[in-house]
């Protein structure tokens, strides 16, 4: 991609790139080799994202969000809003019980050295892929061929955790699950599920929406806007619950 020959911050105040298919990662790497400011680039999509406004975005940015969760939504997500992976669970996924265990204690187990356990065959991308032992808990990384590169990767990732600035998110049609979820101390805290509850971070999404599908495919596509069935600005910068359809 060539982005065009400005530099310094006096010039332009937004600089809208259209690279959806390639992600802002790519953009970004040309603006610094350019000298551009990161902070103004854009990505024109974003502006359509229900709830946008440039202030939220820019604070979204600059907070440096770690997210955690149990399948690729985290990485969906941050592909969807141009956002760098600030966790080492991208690409990657655990079984709740498992799941669970790592948020209980997630200092300790990013300390654990991955062990690879076994090379499993994925069918839809054709490739074997590694599934490690991280401690006592498993991690399926399904989007990785490789698994010395799986590892760099979560390496790489888990040195840019910000410990200040966590969102965990889940999704679960069990009401004990969702129960131990709303019990863990983390401030921002989301749990899809396809029920109604009073509990603060249950997050309705009515599976009838989606009659074929299974519930946690309809969460993935949420977070790639098909469709955004609450505001993603307010969700990940306070956890704060803003439905946009009916449901």
């Amino acid at each position: 991609m060539t982005l065009p020959k400005l530099t310094g911050g006096g010039d332009y105040e937004i600089l809208a790139v259209g690279a959806k298919k390639i992600g802002m990662s790519k953009v970004t790497q040309d603006a610094r080799r350019l000298n551009l400011l990161e902070e103004k680039l854009l990505g024109d999509w974003i502006v359509t994202i229900p709830g946008f406004t440039l202030e939220k975005y820019r604070k979204l940015q600059r907070s440096r969000l770690s997210i955690f969760a149990m399948n690729c939504f985290g990485g969906l997500i941050s592909h969807t809003l141009g956002l760098p992976f600030y966790a080492p669970v991208i690409n990657m996924f655990l079984v709740a019980n498992d799941y669970m265990h790592l948020l209980h204690s997630l200092r300790g187990y990013m300390e654990e050295k991955p062990i690879l356990k076994e090379m499993k065959w994925q069918t839809d991308l054709k490739f074997y892929y590694p599934i490690v032992m991280l401690g006592d808990i498993t991690i399926y990384m399904n989007h990785y061929p490789d698994f010395d590169k799986a590892v760099a990767k979560w390496n790489e990732r888990k040195q840019k955790i910000n410990w200040y600035n966590l969102f965990v998110t889940a999704h679960t049609g069990d009401k004990k699950f969702l129960e131990q979820f709303d019990a863990l101390p983390y401030a921002k805290k989301v749990c899809f599920v396809p029920f109604k509850s009073d509990l603060d971070s249950a997050w309705y999404i009515n599976p009838e929406i989606k009659k074929s599908w299974e519930f946690w495919n309809i969460v993935n596509h949420f977070a790639v806007g098909a469709p955004f069935y609450y505001d993603v600005f307010d969700m990940l910068l306070y956890g704060k619950k803003t439905p946009l359809i009916e449901m």
